[in-house]
Order: structure tokens, then sequence, then C-alpha cells
């Protein structure tokens, strides 16, 4: 696994969303730690949520 720092992945997101939906997973490193990892979803028949869910599920009515 690779891994880049945050700086790099803002500058770059396309070319990691290519990698990593070609099912490499990639660290994100901040202030010289790993702090997220980019990896491909396995689910299929995953639907979208629309924002108004995601929003009441975060912040309520």
């Amino acid at each position: 696994m690779q891994t880049v720092t945050t700086e790099y992945a803002a500058a770059h997101l396309d070319e990691l969303i290519d990698r990593v939906a070609n099912g490499e997973s990639i660290a994100l490193s901040l202030d010289g730690r790993v702090v997220a990892r980019l990896v491909r979803l396995e689910h299929e028949g995953e639907q979208e949520v629309p924002a108004a869910e995601v929003e009441e599920a975060f912040y309520g009515d």
C-alpha cells in the first residue's frame, strides 16, 4: 500500500480514485502519520442517500 500526503491527495484526487477503483489501497498521511485510507467499496446494489437524510442523521431535525 502506498502512502501519500493529504496535500498530494488533494492535488491528484482523480488519479488516486482511478487507482483505488482498480483495487489499490492508498494511505493518507498528515504531519507524518497515517490518518486515513482510500479503499474500493465492494458493496453491490448500494444506493445513494439523499443529502437531506445524511444531514438529519448527523444534525437531527
